[in-house]
């Protein structure tokens, strides 16, 4: 965690002229609270702003800070709340930055940071969100995101400023249940990693099958053991609300083994549950490029094809055909060399090469499509055949749905995907029973090489 940082020696000077700043910016603001509606003993927006700041840069002064506060603009909320509270704060600030100051935030900047709120608040935030005030504060140091930071007052419909104890506890439940979900993976436990799985968004159907849950939890498991290179330590909380908070992985290696920075959100709805957005993909394995036949690996997508090879590993075809010229090349001789897609049918399988075309005894070219639909004698790779369901996808990739059953992988500068159509299930009757117990039956199977 990051340590808190220190009051410099001008603080006071600087948290006057932050204050003399944001009076000025509060005059001018049309949508602010308005300071006349405020008695001799309730505090305005600057003020309350300075509090919670003065709170977030040391915490040894909360509790003087927090006494500072009428009653009536705390709306009953306990020392020790405020105190973790802008404990919770304090991590959004840079490591080594000395000193703050702040900007009541106005204008188009205001609307921005509100309208990315509503977009998943509460409807029992609807109002208040509406209603908030951004404080956005200047450190002296930069964040890794180079972002700034942002907290939120409340205000009433009388323009009074407060600190809404409900939004604050929102703010401390989306905090401890993100420690905690982070936590996990430390433990090294499969079973702990399944029990946060409903809260990432997965489909329920899933949530019926041990064996895939047992799957996704071994998969992020592995993802943060051998791809999240940052600790806990070194994540920068960059957002936090009543209706989520989100960080920064600042160095995650994707696929290919190269650094980049990655966004987990944490997000909270009407009813209170908590939910997290920690998408990883699946990706495609090389050792699936292949159309297997009979239980044996045949062709691999992308090779080159003949039709003696064809026949020799499939029998004859039901067909071949081609379609219209799609590129023209000229040979060295002068002659031209006339390139089209070849359509090769089996029974409930297609293969599709893209070359040159004469007859359908005399073609060549390389294998670019692999389509089944209904068969039971080829499958992709080894394992995956127009019989098997969503939950076999999902034990070979765990997380598949997150790309809705596309899969793709680069291999020695080439690109590849795997397309898995499901079938139309229906919404009610004994359709239903079969999904839950099985997962849902796949439709086709789509193997291509996206050659340029």
């Amino acid at each position: 965690m990051k340590k808190q940082v220190q009051a410099s020696k001008n603080a006071g000077k600087m948290r006057f002229a932050a204050l003399m700043t944001s009076v000025a910016l509060l005059s001018a603001s049309a949508g602010g609270c308005k300071r006349s509606a405020f008695s001799s003993k309730e505090i305005d927006v600057p003020e309350m702003a300075r509090i919670v700041i003065d709170s977030m840069l040391d915490q040894t002064d909360a509790e003087t800070n927090f006494y500072q506060i009428p009653e009536e603009q705390r709306e009953g909320m306990s020392y020790s709340s405020f105190y973790e509270y802008v404990g919770i704060l304090n991590k959004m600030l840079p490591d080594n930055s000395s000193s703050l100051s702040f900007e009541i935030v106005t204008g188009e900047e205001k609307e921005s940071l509100i309208w990315k709120i509503s977009e998943n608040t509460k409807e029992d935030y609807d109002t208040l969100t509406r209603t908030c005030i951004p404080i956005k504060v200047i450190t002296s140091a930069k964040r890794v995101s180079d972002t700034p930071v942002y907290f939120y007052l409340q205000c009433t419909e009388d323009g009074k400023v407060y600190l809404d104890s409900q939004w604050v506890q929102s703010c401390m439940d989306l905090y401890a249940f993100s420690v905690h979900y982070f936590e996990v993976y430390k433990n090294d436990s499969v079973s702990d990693v399944v029990s946060l799985l409903p809260f990432s968004n997965v489909d329920p159907t899933i949530l019926r099958s041990k064996e895939v849950l047992e799957e996704k939890a071994k998969e992020m498991m592995r993802f943060y053991s051998v791809n999240v290179k940052s600790a806990f330590s070194d994540y920068e909380l960059s957002t936090i609300d009543a209706t989520g908070l989100t960080y920064i992985q600042p160095e995650v290696l994707d696929n290919h083994l190269h650094a980049e920075e990655r966004v987990v959100r944490f997000t909270s709805d009407a009813s209170n549950n908590i939910s997290v957005s920690d998408s990883i993909t699946s990706e495609l394995k090389t050792t699936e490029l292949y159309l297997s036949y009979n239980g044996y690996r045949s062709i691999r997508i992308g090779d080159s094809a003949t039709p003696g090879q064809v026949v020799a590993l499939f029998g004859k075809p039901v067909s071949v055909s081609c379609g219209p010229v799609l590129k023209v090349e000229t040979q060295y001789d002068g002659t031209e060399k006339e390139f089209r897609n070849i359509l090769v049918r089996y029974r409930g399988f297609t293969i599709t090469v893209y070359g040159t075309y004469e007859s359908e005894d005399d073609w060549d070219g390389r294998y670019t499509r692999f389509r089944l639909w209904n068969t039971s004698r080829a499958t992709i790779g080894l394992a995956l055949s127009p019989n098997s369901t969503t939950w076999d996808v999902l034990k070979l990739y765990p997380f598949a749905d997150n790309t809705d059953y596309l899969l793709e992988v680069r291999a020695d500068g080439e690109d590849y995907e795997l397309k898995v159509n499901l079938e139309e299930t229906n919404e009610t009757g004994t359709g239903d029973t079969i999904v839950e117990q099985t997962g849902t039956p796949i439709s086709e199977l789509i193997l291509s090489w996206k050659h340029r």
